[in-house]
């Protein structure tokens, strides 16, 4: 009986592994393309916070960096700190 509850939980677990890993590379079509590394150079080229402006190119640098890799998952894990340091 003790079981049941654990397994259970780990049924959760592995169904949802999946839709996570599914979101990753569906941000990564989106993102990971020359279109929106020109979008989000302009974007931060419009920021007037010196410090965010900074911290986003940074993340922007190194998302192209990735992406030139051919690795989409470190494209959008810097993607998404670049967003995330202009506020988006």
């Amino acid at each position: 009986m003790r079981r049941v509850p654990f397994v259970a939980a780990c049924v959760a677990v592995m169904a949802l592994v999946p839709a996570y890993g599914q979101e990753k590379m569906d941000k990564s079509k989106e993102w990971c393309t020359d279109a929106h590394m020109k979008q989000m150079d302009d974007q931060i080229s419009k920021l007037t916070d010196a410090d965010k402006k900074k911290s986003a190119m940074m993340h922007l640098d190194m998302s192209k960096a990735e992406m030139k890799k051919n690795n989409m998952d470190g494209c959008v894990k810097h993607m998404e700190e670049a967003h995330k340091a202009m506020g988006l």
